[in-house]
């Protein structure tokens, strides 16, 4: 079976300092049937795209090139667009604020990032609709 994201989530925003974990993440969320990735290696470019694009789903690593993702997490809450942390740190590296957010650790395996970032769109769906396309 194959499964597709749906039109809903068209953009995402990765944020993630390692290039070939970023390339690696955008191959599978392309793969999801995600038409624009928008990748970043600091907060402040983050926040830049967050500012000036449609951004549906965001992927933070918590620590970056400037720091951590907290000041992106933020933005991305007060948009209400869904994201989770891809972290390599212990899970205590989170603080209160973002704690409950959906996260994996790095490394990870393909379908486990798969799995996360579809759960992540469905719970972000308040009409509880199913947001996926499947096809054999």
């Amino acid at each position: 079976m194959h499964v597709e994201i749906n039109e809903s989530v068209r953009s995402v925003l990765i944020v993630e300092d390692e290039m070939i974990v970023a390339m690696l993440m955008e191959d599978l969320v392309r793969e999801l049937g995600v038409v624009d990735v928008y990748l970043c290696v600091d907060a402040a470019s983050a926040l830049e795209i967050i500012n000036n694009k449609p951004v549906d789903l965001a992927i933070l690593d918590l620590r970056v090139r400037d720091g951590n993702t907290m000041q992106v997490a933020d933005a991305l809450a007060d948009r209400a667009i869904p994201f989770l942390f891809s972290t390599g740190s212990d899970l205590g590296a989170l603080d209160g604020t973002h704690a409950a957010r959906p996260r994996i650790s790095k490394p990870f395996m393909d379908d486990d990032f798969r799995l996360i970032v579809l759960d992540t769109v469905m719970q972000a769906r308040p009409d509880g609709a199913p947001g996926l396309l499947e096809s054999a």
